[in-house]
């Protein structure tokens, strides 16, 4: 898979959630246009460079929330996209959208400019639930933002649910399920929610403040989503994310099968020719090293092949096809029984792993246990 996927991270939110730790910073009107600015110089940076006559693939606007900023601005992105890369005639182009910041002007804008994907941010349809998360958005704007995303065109619409929240059962995530199903979207993404360190939720979780459903019942919910999403027609393909036939977010199979790709912008991430990089989180910093030098990178790793293969694995274990064992051969220029053959076996014995057809993928039983079952060959 040669094809490269490209991220463009914009940093801004109405207000970060509890249980956020992304890169995200209050909005600042007066830095925005700055910020942009900065982005695409960071784009003539690379598309002179490094991934100079790649073909990329897809595009995907996150954040933070894409849609704080201004249709014009957005459009400007896109077109610096289009002007400095060369883009692959089906490339899916993704925008995060946040209920609490969209309007049918802004949505037809960009879906003028070429944004043929939407992923909304719902997390909940229930106003106590958004409430606890901390979201800006009311259960009305989120009726109001699908509806106004399909009116302006948009016909691959994703969204997002979360679920084991503290004090939630299974029918008010049932009750969820059965409202998303109602917008027949055609993605889903579904995540657990996880304590993540240094969130203001983490603060609450230690001090007892904020307490987390047991992990049977978040096993329970997690089977009650497979099957009613599945008897809904849509296709399990990753751990967390649902799609009608042809619909997977092309964006996150790159990720999924370790492909490359260029992240833009403050905090993002990027996976080229073995190297890993990252920028600095801080949007002014970011403006000012770009300015300065074109780019504001601040790590980097080459990744030695044994950490490679690992990652490899690890990613490719999230779909539920798994992954070829032929392309991991081609790849790394190994064998992978020679490379992981004990632990596979292990594995096997236990039936978390399946290995058919040249292929290994997590069992229905390592499905639940994802987790532990890959960090067995990582460690």
């Amino acid at each position: 898979m040669n094809c490269l996927g490209l991220y463009i991270h914009i940093p801004y939110c109405l207000h970060k959630c509890g249980y956020c730790d992304f890169n995200s910073h209050n909005i600042n009107p007066e830095e925005m246009g700055l910020y942009v600015a900065a982005l695409l110089k960071e784009l003539d940076h690379y598309a002179k460079g490094p991934v100079q006559d790649r073909e990329v693939a897809t595009i995907f606007l996150g954040g933070g929330t894409p849609t704080t900023l201004s249709a014009a601005l957005l459009d400007d992105i896109l077109k610096a996209c289009r002007t400095r890369f060369q883009l692959s005639p089906d490339c899916e182009i993704t925008l995060e959208a946040n209920p609490a910041t969209v309007s049918l002007d802004l949505l037809q804008a960009i879906r003028n400019s070429g944004y043929n994907r939407i992923s909304i941010g719902v997390q909940s349809f229930h106003e106590d639930q958004l409430k606890l998360l901390e979201r800006v958005h009311s259960l009305e704007e989120i009726h109001l933002t699908v509806a106004t995303a399909r009116q302006a065109g948009f016909d691959n619409l994703s969204l997002d649910l979360m679920f084991a929240l503290p004090g939630q059962t299974l029918e008010q995530w049932r009750s969820n399920l059965e409202q998303a199903l109602a917008k027949h979207p055609e993605h889903l993404s579904t995540y657990n929610l996880t304590i993540e360190p240094g969130t203001v939720f983490h603060k609450l979780h230690a001090q007892g403040k904020l307490t987390m459903p047991p992990e049977d019942f978040q096993l329970e919910l997690y089977q009650e989503t497979i099957q009613t999403l599945t008897a809904a027609g849509y296709q399990h393909y990753e751990i967390s994310n649902f799609c009608k036939p042809g619909r997977e977010c092309r964006h996150n199979l790159i990720y999924w099968n370790n492909g490359e790709t260029l992240g833009l912008g403050a905090g993002a991430s990027s996976y080229l020719n073995g190297t890993r990089f990252k920028n600095c989180n801080l949007p002014s910093r970011y403006i000012r090293e770009v300015m300065d030098k074109g780019v504001a990178v601040e790590f980097e790793e080459r990744l030695e092949p044994g950490k490679a293969m690992g990652e490899t694995l690890m990613l490719g274990l999230r779909l539920l096809k798994g992954m070829a064992i032929d392309r991991f051969e081609e790849r790394f220029d190994t064998s992978f029984d020679k490379a992981y053959g004990n632990v596979a076996d292990s594995l096997l014995e236990k039936s978390l792993i399946t290995m058919d057809n040249n292929r290994i993928a997590l069992s229905q039983k390592g499905l639940y246990l994802a987790d532990s079952v890959i960090l067995e060959f990582i460690e």
